[in-house]
């Protein structure tokens, strides 16, 4: 029993689609993870920036010292990799302030739309005291809903400025 060429065909051409159609849903969830991540690091971006600052003043030891420190599941960590772990949160925190002063001069640049979406983010997630959507909304004289719209595409804009090229495709 032999398949015509009709038939291969027809299903390489399933085939192929399904493939595409698998390829795009992978490709989406790698975004969606990255928008996820943005929101994620926005949301806390207060509990980070206090704990870098009680990082800054509490871990001043002398570079050669060698604490360990016993873990509730008996693991020993170094004073060292915690050291680490923590100049990555530094570093990671310095990233952040950077793009939000990015953010701030492109929105600057952009006119009062885009200023307002900047400052929508900085009540939002920035500042130390969260407003909520209907006080930012009544600080811009602007509808709850717009105020929602304007820290959506704030976030979006944080996403491309943290990813690069990746979060470009967002958008798209």
């Amino acid at each position: 029993m032999s398949i015509a060429q009709e038939q291969i065909a027809v299903i390489a051409e399933v085939a192929i689609a399904k493939f595409n159609e698998l390829q795009q849903e992978e490709k989406t969830n790698r975004l969606d993870r990255r928008l996820f991540n943005t929101r994620i690091l926005l949301k806390n971006y207060r509990h980070l920036k206090v704990y870098c600052n009680e990082m800054k003043e509490s871990m001043n030891l002398e570079d050669g010292e060698q604490e360990e420190i016993i873990t509730p599941d008996k693991e020993y960590l170094t004073l060292e990799s915690i050291k680490r772990s923590e100049a990555r949160t530094l570093a990671m925190m310095r990233f952040i302030d950077n793009m939000i002063k990015v953010y701030e001069m492109d929105c600057k640049h952009l006119g009062s739309e885009a200023e307002r979406r900047y400052v929508t983010l900085l009540h939002f997630y920035i500042n130390d005291e969260r407003k909520s959507y209907a006080e930012i909304a009544k600080l811009h004289n602007v509808h709850e809903r717009t105020a929602q719209r304007d820290l959506k595409e704030a976030v979006h804009a944080m996403s491309v400025l943290f990813f690069g090229t990746d979060g470009l495709r967002l958008q798209l």
